[in-house]
């Protein structure tokens, strides 16, 4: 009984020292407009829509109106972040001039190594934080076509 005991201790034991499954939002590394790091465990359970921008990029400001409309129609299970590589600086400076109901981070992962090549680029991720779908290119996204398309991922 006791080498049953000790075996069921230690068995446990290895089971919670295995390290979390790496999954594509934990690859991710975000901060917010503070500097604060976004732990990727706090979506945990959302759908995550992470839109790749950049200030300078026309397509990705001109579908900033439509990502808060679309925002206000999806239900809690989805948390939309848009994120530049550029400085906090420069990301600060065009909230400030252009304050769009959105949240705003910096992505230090580097986008190329997430096969990002052009911009807006997003990703759909899914609750268990797996990469469901990258759409590239600016879109309607206040369409109900898009919406409802969005919404399939909750299932």
């Amino acid at each position: 009984m006791r080498r049953l005991v000790i075996s069921l201790f230690v068995l446990g034991s290895i089971v919670s020292c295995q390290p979390k499954k790496e999954t594509f939002l934990s690859k991710i590394k975000l901060t917010d407009l503070q500097g604060q790091t976004l732990d990727s465990e706090q979506f945990e359970n959302k759908i995550v829509i992470l839109n790749l921008w950049a200030t300078w990029c026309k397509p990705c400001i001109k579908e900033m109106p439509d990502l808060v409309k679309m925002q206000n129609e999806l239900s809690d299970d989805f948390v939309l972040l848009l994120a530049s590589d550029e400085s906090l600086e420069k990301i600060q400076q065009f909230t400030e001039r252009r304050p769009f109901d959105l949240t705003f981070a910096q992505i230090q992962t580097s986008i190329e190594s997430l096969g990002v090549y052009s911009l807006p680029t997003t990703f759909v991720i899914g609750k268990d934080g797996q990469l469901l779908e990258t759409l590239v290119g600016a879109r309607k996204w206040d369409s109900p076509e898009q919406i409802e398309q969005l919404k399939t991922y909750q299932k």
